[in-house]
């Protein structure tokens, strides 16, 4: 198994000091349950929902460089991101314009048309989303975004739509929406949070068998080699 690298990344109006954030959780059983050569991170942040797109971009360039970090010394990289976490990762898939092994994206507030680029770009090999669409933050996204957008703000809403999404890349895109949950639903402690870790476990486990198609090259990683590290 290639070592793999998971990096978790908050939504809005989470608190970088709270150790028992679901981002710590994440990292705590990462890198106690699973097998040696598997690591987890985390990129903790604070952001109000009308400033978020202030830092947005320095956040995700952070992002890429720790992805840079990884990837040089020859780990899978993996990016797990709640709400705007999710937008922050279709921001490092572009600013990093190398390929990224999955994305688990947790009711991601987040456009489709990014992660559509992505995919065909080939930046991204697999992406999972756990969304539902009974998500009140995101249907309030869906309904107030035309009204605000043309100021810059609001937020995607993809995590009401993962069924349709991956009906269009069902070579890429894997949904595992569950219409019981909220919109950090899936993070709750306890039970919840363990059956969302099982299946990020899972559903990670079965993407080490598509085919690697991607290269180092200098600091870049090109479509469309096969990576000798993934023997």
């Amino acid at each position: 198994m290639k070592r793999t690298c998971y990096i978790a990344i908050n939504g809005i109006r989470a608190n970088p000091g709270d150790a028992d954030g679901w981002t710590d959780r994440f990292v705590t059983w990462i890198n106690t349950r699973l097998p040696d050569g598997v690591v987890a991170e985390k990129f903790e942040y604070y952001t109000s929902a009308l400033l978020r797109l202030m830092r947005q971009r320095q956040r995700a360039d952070e992002i890429s460089k720790k992805v840079g970090y990884y990837r040089r010394a020859g780990y899978r990289l993996v990016l797990v991101g709640h709400s705007n976490g999710c937008d922050l990762i279709a921001r490092v898939l572009e600013a990093c314009g190398a390929e990224i092994d999955a994305a688990h994206l947790i009711s991601p507030a987040a456009d489709e048309e990014d992660f559509a680029e992505a995919i065909r770009e080939g930046l991204i090999r697999r992406i999972h989303i756990y969304g539902s669409r009974h998500d009140g933050a995101l249907r309030f996204a869906a309904a107030t975004r035309p009204l605000i957008g043309w100021l810059g703000l609001g937020y995607g809403s993809l995590g009401l739509r993962g069924r349709e999404f991956a009906e269009l890349f069902p070579e890429v895109v894997q949904d595992h929406s569950d219409d019981s949950c909220g919109h950090s639903t899936w993070l709750q402690r306890g039970p919840r949070f363990e059956a969302l870790m099982q299946d990020i476990s899972r559903n990670d486990l079965a993407d080490h068998r598509i085919p690697y198609t991607t290269t180092f090259i200098g600091e870049e990683w090109r479509p469309g080699e096969r990576d000798a590290n993934d023997e």
